[in-house]
């Protein structure tokens, strides 16, 4: 009104009228007229009434939206917890070897924190395993764990994957999709295979460890997400920041607590509890009365290097149990 007011402005009347909702201030509803005596004539009770109808107007509206956030934030985590890999595994570690013990207590202690967490460790040693164990051990466990291979996705889609991207952004972006973090929020985000993020990546990551913001693709405005990191990676990390393929600064970010997972053949002694766990499994999957491992196979899995490690250990069990040379025995 005022912006198209042609010539000189004088003097003209105003009122704030402040809203509130359970004693918070939650808006202003101002009026406005040229004519300085537009207000003269209304009794205060009407003002009254306006106030307390607009601010129950004003909350319920603000009580929808946030409730049709929650109900769309809620299908998200569903569709993406649903689509998540190794669901059937749990989170124990299952291992008694002093590196094991070890790495249990490490993971105890920096469950309980906010920290960035680094997990190195070769292929197939369980890697995924510790971070469901840090998760369900802290203080985020009642919020999602969203996991996500940055070695699986294309490099034109990982920052899309990451923190989603607005309709049109480009090329089949038919409507709004919320990325890992959005979704994440409140709770953790396992990023499996960092080693393979690339450099132009590294740098929004970064800025999500940095600021706890994000920028969704082809939007302007950033978010703000309360998102906890775990990290893991076969890779030797250090080498990659020597070689250029890494950001030393996220590196930094991510290694607040560095754990490393030994392989297997450093697990004195658990490679036959592992594998007593492994048959156990396969036996109820497979709807056998009884299933058990031959001493002399025992022997055997005890003298194997396992360069797949306990996935490979796995693996070897889950097709040994399919043909067991005997119903109520398994050999190699």
């Amino acid at each position: 009104m005022l912006i198209e007011h042609q010539g000189e402005l004088h003097v003209h009347a105003c009122i704030g009228l402040p809203l509130f909702h359970d004693e918070k201030l939650i808006g202003v509803l101002t009026l406005d007229s040229l004519d300085p005596q537009a207000f003269n004539n209304i009794d205060f009770s009407t003002f009254t009434v306006l106030t307390n109808l607009t601010s129950m107007i004003l909350s319920f509206q603000m009580m929808k939206n946030r409730m049709e956030h929650y109900s769309h934030h809620s299908q998200e985590v569903v569709a993406e917890l649903s689509s998540m890999p190794h669901q059937l595994g749990g989170n124990e570690i299952i291992g008694n070897s002093p590196i094991i013990r070890q790495l249990k207590k490490e993971l105890l202690l920096v469950a309980p924190s906010d920290y960035s967490i680094l997990i190195e460790g070769e292929t197939g040693t369980g890697k995924e395993l510790v971070a469901r164990s840090i998760h369900t051990s802290s203080h985020r466990s009642k919020e999602p764990l969203v996991y996500l291979n940055c070695a699986a996705l294309p490099e034109n889609l990982i920052e899309s994957e990451l923190f989603g991207h607005a309709k049109g952004a480009f090329t089949g972006a038919d409507r709004n999709r919320a990325g890992k973090f959005s979704i994440a929020n409140g709770g953790t985000i396992f990023l499996d295979e960092i080693g393979e993020l690339p450099l132009t990546v590294q740098s929004k990551l970064l800025r999500v460890l940095q600021s706890q913001e994000i920028q969704p693709v082809g939007k302007d405005q950033t978010e703000k997400v309360d998102v906890r990191i775990l990290a893991a990676t076969n890779r030797k990390l250090e080498h990659e920041v020597r070689a250029g393929n890494f950001r030393s600064d996220l590196y930094h970010r991510l290694s607040v607590y560095p754990i490393h997972v030994p392989p297997l053949r450093e697990r004195d002694g658990d490679i036959t509890l592992l594998a007593g766990y492994f048959v156990e499994s396969s036996r109820r999957r497979l709807g056998i009365s009884r299933l058990v491992i031959a001493p002399e196979a025992v022997g055997v899995l005890n003298q194997y290097d396992w360069p797949g490690n306990v996935r490979e250990l796995e693996h070897v069990i889950s097709r040994a149990a399919l043909r067991p040379s005997r119903p109520a025995r398994m050999a190699t």
